[in-house]
């Protein structure tokens, strides 16, 4: 499936759409059109997909990104979103064979085919599921990401009572080409999770990029984050600690961030080990 993969043309109206997925949308698409069976509805839906993919294309040229080669870096994300559009003609085609296995009124040569060919979906389907369950279940449940989930999750009931500060910045930084709202706190931290726990703001892809200063940093426990080795004590207040799924992660306010609980003993001396 790499060749759906290789190229952004094929990046764009295939593997950006999950290529199981979208082969089976793009031939029930092929199919009708050419056979006439498309109705007004679906055309609308064809159209819109169609121009929404058309506007991704030139925003993303318009902003600089070269369409050529094998430069496909960043487009199933901008792209992709687009694929529950796609999807529904390849749950029109399941519905279909579903719809003709039960019919009486159709031959039953043709009853048969169709269930075979059902039969054939829900195989390839559950292959298809069986493959991405591991990896699944990798992600949420075994690795890094998991921990980072955990403490997330953990740390943000001590943020919330913690930060006694405005939900929103009272002047808003606009920068170009990144994403980055106005509301508080401003936590950094791995994947942007404890922000996301306590609906603030994260630091997006590069901390040294967001326009705000961080209300607090959440680091685990021997790993540094980003550029910072250390929290410096001059700058920073230790909070609490939390535990992940198997490590160790402490969470530091800045010193003129607006609090609620009153300064607890900094046991880690402000420096991160």
């Amino acid at each position: 499936m790499s060749f759906f993969l290789d190229s952004p043309v094929a990046m764009i109206f295939v593997g950006a759409h999950f290529v199981w997925y979208s082969l089976a949308a793009w031939a029930t698409v092929l199919v009708r059109a050419v056979c006439g069976r498309f109705s007004r509805r679906e055309w609308l839906l064809f159209a819109f997909f169609t121009v929404a993919l058309f506007a991704e294309w030139l925003q993303l040229f318009v902003d600089g990104f070269k369409f050529s080669g094998a430069n496909t870096y960043g487009l199933a994300r901008y792209f992709g979103v687009y694929a529950p559009l796609l999807w529904i003609w390849a749950a029109k085609s399941l519905a279909w064979l579903w719809t003709a296995c039960r019919s009486r009124t159709l031959p039953a040569a043709r009853r048969i085919a169709a269930a075979g060919c059902l039969g054939i979906a829900a195989v390839w389907l559950g292959v298809v599921a069986a493959d991405s369950y591991g990896d699944l279940a990798d992600f949420y449940l075994h690795s890094a990401t998991h921990d980072v989930k955990v403490a997330a999750e953990r740390i943000a009931d001590t943020i919330r009572a913690d930060y006694a500060g405005p939900a929103r910045q009272e002047k808003g930084n606009r920068v170009i080409h990144d994403y980055f709202s106005t509301r508080r706190p401003v936590v950094f931290s791995f994947m942007s999770a404890a922000a996301w726990q306590v609906r603030g703001q994260a630091e997006g892809a590069n901390m040294n990029r967001c326009p705000y200063p961080d209300d607090y940093l959440f680091i685990r426990v021997g790993s540094g984050y980003g550029s910072i080795d250390r929290v410096n004590p001059a700058v920073y207040d230790y909070v609490a600690s939390v535990e992940g799924d198997g490590s160790v992660w402490r969470l530091f306010r800045r010193k003129t961030t607006p609090h609620n609980l009153k300064d607890k003993p900094n046991t880690t001396k402000g420096e991160q080990k």
